[in-house]
């Protein structure tokens, strides 16, 4: 490739032999095709670094990094250094785009936001991935504001296209090591942003299967890494000057711990995985409160009490 492209689609590479070609196939095929494709080989034991060198050898805009396995920030991380694209987008090697994605958020490159805003549809379980909170450019600290009163903040990685050159000025990169590493980067992100854009485009289809992270049955180390990662963005946040914006941050924190803990039944593990403390003096919003007050009695009792309020409104 003797140019820059518009878009680097970055593809972090482990254990995904099975799926990896409908990903690659979606990329390649995509009705605007000046991007480049890294597939990032994060040391995959299985059939995945030969496949990967196999798209390579067949279409030139693809370029595959192998290296030593260092998880899903990690491989992040190797590909926003690597890119050549002005805009960047990450997609999972098990899922895949729209085949009309890059051709859709072309337009909205040419008023050149730091961070485009894209939907997603979920495939083999729920889980919501859309937006539709204004269509305004604003700046970070007011999208965030607005987003977070309606509730409608998914802080999935992959639905936000970042300007490379912004994300390298403001040293923004995944931490290394973590699950969750979308909670704790994409807020982070958004916050420092002089122009965020919703485009209302839903580019992207996220595939739920068995054995993946965010459906593995016991969630400990999900909730010890959470609960950092809460920890840290509290400290972030409190240094927000816009006082509404900070109680939507803290009380966001609130609400992401409390439902990691009652979808890992975290009570069952221990002290350890119960923050009163943490949970009672972030809770801001009125519904939050009441929650955290729950909380704070009898962890095992409020997930109890949710758990059967969940049953009772998907029936």
């Amino acid at each position: 490739m003797n140019h820059n492209p518009v878009f680097t689609i970055i593809v972090p590479v482990y254990n995904v032999e099975d799926y990896l070609d409908k990903c690659v196939q979606s990329l390649i095929n995509q009705t605007y095709p000046d991007l480049e494709i890294l597939l990032v080989d994060d040391g995959s034991p299985d059939g995945c670094p030969a496949l990967c060198d196999r798209y390579a050898g067949a279409d030139e805009r693809i370029r595959v990094i192998h290296k030593k396995n260092g998880g899903l920030s990690d491989a992040r991380n190797v590909g926003i250094e690597a890119a050549a694209g002005e805009y960047v987008l990450f997609v999972d090697s098990d899922d895949y785009l729209t085949l009309d994605a890059c051709e859709k958020l072309l337009p909205y490159t040419h008023i050149q936001c730091d961070v485009l805003i894209g939907d997603g549809v979920t495939e083999g379980a729920y889980r919501s991935m859309s937006h539709g909170n204004t269509r305004e450019c604003c700046t970070g600290e007011a999208y965030l504001k607005i987003a977070l009163r309606r509730g409608r903040m998914p802080l999935a990685a992959v639905l936000y296209i970042y300007r490379r050159e912004f994300l390298l000025e403001k040293g923004l990169r995944f931490k290394f090591g973590i699950t969750h590493e979308d909670v704790q980067f994409t807020p982070r992100a958004i916050l420092p942003a002089e122009r965020v854009v919703e485009t209302g485009v839903c580019f992207y289809r996220y595939v739920i299967r068995e054995g993946s992270i965010t459906t593995g049955r016991d969630m400990r180390k999900n909730g010890r890494d959470l609960h950092e990662t809460c920890v840290e963005l509290q400290g972030i946040f409190a240094q927000v000057e816009d006082a509404e914006l900070k109680r939507l941050l803290l009380d966001c924190l609130v609400t992401n711990e409390l439902s990691l803990f009652q979808d890992g039944r975290l009570y069952q593990y221990g002290r350890q995985y119960i923050h009163k403390s943490f949970v009672f003096r972030n809770a801001r919003l009125p519904k939050t409160r009441m929650k955290a007050l729950l909380y704070c009695i009898s962890p095992r009792l409020y997930w109890h009490i949710n758990h059967l309020s969940k049953r009772r409104n998907n029936r």
